[in-house]
């Protein structure tokens, strides 16, 4: 039904040099490098990166098989109706009144009402909350879906997401360098981060991929 293998090791990639960035800054010797301090500032850039593309990845892979299944909106599931109808949605925005109950309404409700396989689904759409991957969004993401309890899955960085989101956004628009943000990290710190970042991930993936292998989980069953 859905594979999202790729995601993962896509995922795994952006954990493996990670690692390998702290590995060559900080060797064995305990005589870390001039720029250690900095790298782990960047290692922030890099998980935050891989949750980034992580979570998108994956919702253009559902999208494109809730799409794929040519069932009618009102048949699918409540959150991928929404994504079927988010275009139409949008559109109301930019109409005039007369064209809104004219046209841009009831092309809304035929939509929503019609029998025939649904073709409104963009697969590039994200459900973006405005918080920029913080976990407010994780838990959007998760209630459109379906998918339980992300905190418990997500366990144990889930309390360190919106810190990692804050840091990677200091660095990225200039308010902090990343020996600034690096110096919040010893190395064991930072290390134990990656180490559970990345299997947080990977079981968050797992999880989405089994709810997501069963047809009732894009469709409403008969």
């Amino acid at each position: 039904m859905i594979d999202l293998s790729p995601h993962r090791v896509a995922l795994a990639e952006r954990i493996r040099v990670a690692n390998v960035l702290v590995q060559e800054t900080h060797p064995a010797s305990g005589s870390s490098s001039p720029i250690a301090r900095d790298t782990r500032g960047l290692v922030v850039l890099l998980l935050f990166a891989a949750y980034e593309n992580a979570l998108t990845a994956t919702t253009r892979s559902l999208l494109e098989t809730a799409a794929g299944l040519r069932v009618s909106a009102r048949r699918l599931q409540p959150g991928f109706r929404v994504f079927a109808i988010a275009s139409a949605a949008e559109s109301l925005r930019a109409v005039s009144e007369k064209k809104l109950f004219v046209k841009a309404l009831p092309n809304l409700v035929g939509i929503l009402a019609g029998g025939e396989p649904v073709s409104t689904i963009n697969t590039d759409q994200f459900p973006n909350d405005g918080s920029y991957m913080k976990t407010s969004q994780i838990k959007v993401w998760a209630d459109l879906f379906g998918v339980p309890s992300p905190e418990k899955l997500l366990l144990p960085v889930w309390q360190q997401i919106d810190a990692i989101v804050a840091q990677r956004n200091g660095i990225a628009h200039g308010a902090q360098t990343p020996a600034e943000v690096g110096r919040n990290y010893s190395e064991a710190e930072i290390k134990n981060l990656i180490s559970d970042w990345g299997v947080a991930w990977d079981g968050f993936l797992v999880e989405v991929e089994r709810l997501a292998s069963h047809r009732d989980f894009y469709r409403m069953p008969r």
